[in-house]
């Protein structure tokens, strides 16, 4: 089951925090950006705990987790971070975002990682380079009925994807 949350509980944390432990983030893309500085998560667990408190969005199941940024510092864009044993994962992950979230989202990744491919095949578009990094971005969907949204929780558990 794929869970999507802002703040996570006692036990969430633990699951998390065991999650980034046994993954490996082998292109050094998941990271968050504060004052300029790349602060991996996996070293830096508290500040994305801090983020998820603040409004960040965070995808986790057994198999990895993605974070969505920018909600907590109010920014014009949104970031998604992905750490995933398998990069065909992503496209889980994506359709429980796409799901609860309708806004632009950015993905900042090296060039030479495996997830660019499953980004692509997934309605991200190329919107810069960066050097050794590519800037991707899916734009928000049109003519939504967010209406509905009101009275959907923003934390909640989906069946399984």
């Amino acid at each position: 089951m794929i869970t999507f949350k802002s703040v996570l509980s006692d036990k969430e944390k633990k699951h998390v925090a065991s999650l980034l432990c046994e993954l490996t983030d082998l292109y050094g893309d998941f990271y968050i950006t504060r004052n300029n500085l790349r602060l991996f998560i996996k070293e830096n667990q508290n500040v994305l705990f801090n983020c998820l408190k603040k409004g960040d969005k965070i995808v986790f199941n057994e198999t990895g987790l993605a974070v969505i940024c920018g909600f907590s510092d109010k920014a014009n864009r949104k970031y998604v971070k992905f750490l995933t044993k398998d990069a065909k994962d992503i496209e889980k992950f994506l359709k429980v975002i796409a799901w609860n979230l309708n806004c632009d989202l950015y993905v900042k990744i090296k060039k030479t990682n495996p997830q660019k491919e499953a980004l692509q095949d997934n309605y991200f578009k190329f919107a810069g380079d960066r050097g050794k990094e590519i800037l991707l971005v899916r734009r928000a969907r049109k003519n939504v009925n967010r209406a509905a949204d009101k009275n959907k929780s923003t934390d909640r558990r989906l069946c399984q994807v």
